[in-house]
Order: structure tokens, then C-alpha cells, then sequence
């Protein structure tokens, strides 16, 4: 018996019709066209192929919008508030890209694209990404392809083969120098309240900025860490773990500072009107006190400047290597493992682990160092006195 032949459109092409299913009592079809009957019978051949496998072709929207917004939908019932704003932030940015597109048409070779451009500039901060962002951008884009599989959308997850740039800066959080250490105490800035927390208390800044007086005990030398402000939601929350709720002990350096500080609100440090600190003033104050300790300690002697701007001679250090310096700190100070993960407010060990190790590999490599000079030195003394 002979192949039906369909009929040729006005365009020269010819069109087949594929049975879907019924929606609302009503049969539904798809068209394919070819530009002959073999190309039209191979489209409408693979397309039943995707029925057979229980692909969904009747969803009447397969934008990349549509089932990136239902997934968030389903994470929000089983993510922290924080972790949730993340993968929304991220995936607003996939949105605004190919959020029109059919998620089943778009290719790997686009996604790449995009994320080679996140690479080369973060579009919060205008700089280049870090390859943590990256991957974690990636992660995000691989469950929302993989969110469509599972129902049925498309057959492939195209995010799964993406690759980060190896140009993708690394970043590499660092505890500060002994020098850098004394350059905290002994600098006096509005800055240096907050530093000081977290240098010696292991404090983070949601933290700090929700420290209210009444948290701490002089007479016990400890401070109560029960809350936290968060900058995105605009309030003071409890820490998003339980390990976060923590009571730290002050050394006596970091309790005898404390007591100097006035103490006539309620939070410990504010903004100077007295208001809670948010992004922006964050900003500003840390710009303020690196600008500060550059003009103080950096060595200018060997530097052509112009005007009286001074070039940014010392290395700048943020908030979070502060708090990093407590973790190194303990570690100097042979505090173990699980006294410091209560301490850092950690709710993996892993995590504490990590920077134990990381700091471990450092003090070995620096002790090697000290060997070779030492043997340098006698191998010097031993050819001169030959």
C-alpha cells in the first residue's frame, strides 16, 4: 500500500499533522512542515517518539520564564530565606536573557555564552566573577533544566557539560598578619569597632550590626550571639542555623576595648546618627578605614605620585579576613577542631576543618621556608670559612 502523500502548501511546503491528546475534551495537533514529504514524516516521526517517551508537548507555555519561576516556587518551601534570594537573584539573570526562549530549544552553545560573559564581568559589581559565583550560577541553571526533565518538558539537561573559564578569578579569603593584626589595634576608627569583633570574636557583620549591649558580660567575658541583621530583608532575624546561636568568650584585649566604647543606645555599633547599618554605610565606612590604614602604614618612600591622592600601597582586607584571622588565630593558639567550629558559629565541621587544614598546609610551608634558610646559612658559612 502507498505512502500518503500530503498536499502542497501555497509556501511550497508540506505539512503534516501529529495527534497530541485531549485537553478540556478537545483533541489537540501539532504541525510540522518539511520542504518534502520525507523531512515532514521524519518531524512528525520524532515527534511521536517524544510522546512514546512521555515528553509533555501540550503545556501551552515552555518559556524558560515559566518553569524557572515554578521551580523557585517549589525551593521556597524548603530553602532558608537567604539561600532562596540567591537562586532567585541568579535566576532573574537567566530571565532577563532567555527567559522568552523555548526551554527546549535552547542549546548549550548560548548557555556557554552567557556564562563566559558572567565570568568576564559580575553584573553587581562590574568586575570579573569570582569562580565560586560562577559555579554556583551553573548550579542553578542545571536544576532548573533538570526541574523540566522531571516533568516531562524536555529530554536533556544542556547545562550539565558548562564550563567555568579558567581565567575565573579564584578567590582566597586570608587571615592578616601579625603586623596587620596591630595595625587593627592600634588604629582608632570607626571602623576599628567592628573590626575588633570580628578579629577577635569570630563575629560576622549581620552579626555585629545586631549586637545590642545587653548581649554582653563583662563580668563573664562573654558575648551572646542570638540574632542577626540581615541588609537584603531589611531586619534584625535569628542566625540561619542553629550552630549560629553561640556564646563566645572575650580575651581580655577585646573585653578591655569593649568597655571603653560608649554605651548610650541600645546597639553596640550604629551609624553615627545612631541607625542600624545597612549596605551602603557598610561600604563607605570600610572604604573610609582601608584608606586610612593605607595612609598610615603604606610605604611611600619609593612611590611617584601625583596631587595629593595617595596611591593604595598596603593590601586591602575586608570584614570577612578578619573573621578569618579569629579561625587562624585559634588554630595558633591550639584550640581543636570542634571548640572552634561552636566558636566560628559553623553548622558543618567541614567547614571549620577546611580552614584548619588550608592553615596547617600554610604553617608547614612557612617552616620548610625557615629550613631552607637555615641550611642556606650554614652551607654560606661553611664555603666562607673554607
Amino acid at each position: 500500500m502507498a505512502k500518503k502523500s500530503n498536499k502542497k502548501r501555497s509556501d511550497g511546503r508540506i505539512a503534516v499533522q501529529v495527534y497530541l491528546g485531549v485537553v478540556n475534551g478537545k483533541r489537540k495537533y501539532k504541525t510540522v512542515y518539511g520542504a518534502n514529504q520525507k523531512e515532514a514524516n521524519t518531524k512528525a516521526q520524532e515527534l511521536k517518539e517524544k510522546l512514546n517517551k512521555g515528553i509533555d508537548l501540550l503545556t501551552p507555555d515552555k518559556s524558560f520564564e515559566f518553569w524557572a519561576t515554578r521551580w523557585l516556587n517549589v525551593i521556597s518551601k524548603e530553602k532558608s530565606v537567604p539561600q532562596y534570594q540567591a537562586y532567585k537573584s541568579r535566576t532573574e539573570f537567566f530571565i532577563d536573557r532567555v527567559g522568552s526562549r523555548d526551554i527546549a530549544k535552547i542549546k548549550l552553545y548560548e548557555l556557554q555564552e552567557i556564562i563566559d560573559t558572567l565570568s568576564d564581568c559580575n553584573p553587581t559589581t562590574g568586575h570579573p566573577s569570582a569562580k565560586k559565583t560562577v559555579n554556583n550560577y551553573i548550579f542553578t541553571l542545571r536544576q532548573i533544566f533538570s526541574y523540566a526533565i522531571d516533568n516531562r518538558v524536555i529530554e536533556y539537561n544542556p547545562a550539565i557539560n558548562l564550563k567555568v573559564n579558567q581565567n575565573a578569578t579564584q578567590t582566597k579569603r586570608r587571615a592578616l598578619t601579625g603586623e596587620e593584626r596591630q595595625w587593627v589595634i592600634d588604629t582608632e576608627h570607626r571602623a576599628q569597632l567592628p573590626a575588633m569583633l570580628a578579629m577577635l570574636a569570630g563575629l560576622r557583620r549581620g552579626e555585629i550590626a545586631a549586637l545590642q549591649w545587653s548581649d554582653i558580660d563583662f563580668d563573664k567575658k562573654t558575648i551572646s550571639i542570638t540574632k542577626s541583621y540581615s541588609c537584603k530583608l531589611s531586619k534584625v532575624k535569628s542566625p540561619k542555623t542553629e550552630s549560629g546561636n553561640r556564646i563566645v568568650t572575650m580575651p581580655d584585649l577585646l573585653s578591655d576595648f569593649l568597655q571603653k566604647q560608649s554605651k548610650k543606645g541600645i546597639y553596640v555599633f550604629t551609624t553615627q546618627r545612631g541607625n542600624i547599618m545597612r549596605e551602603g554605610a557598610w561600604e563607605r565606612l570600610w572604604k573610609n578605614y582601608m584608606k586610612t590604614l593605607n595612609e598610615k602604614y603604606g610605604d611611600f618612600e619609593k612611590v611617584i605620585y601625583r596631587g595629593k591622592e595617595k596611591p593604595f600601597i598596603i593590601e586591602p582586607f575586608t570584614l570577612h579576613y578578619l573573621r578569618h584571622t579569629y579561625a587562624s588565630i585559634l588554630y595558633e593558639a591550639g584550640v581543636d577542631v570542634l571548640t572552634a567550629k561552636e566558636l566560628m558559629g559553623h553548622s558543618d565541621i567541614k567547614t571549620t576543618l577546611g580552614i584548619y587544614t588550608h592553615l596547617s598546609r600554610e604553617h608547614k610551608e612557612k617552616d620548610i621556608t625557615k629550613l631552607n634558610d637555615f641550611l642556606k646559612c650554614k652551607s654560606d658559612a661553611s664555603q666562607y670559612n673554607a
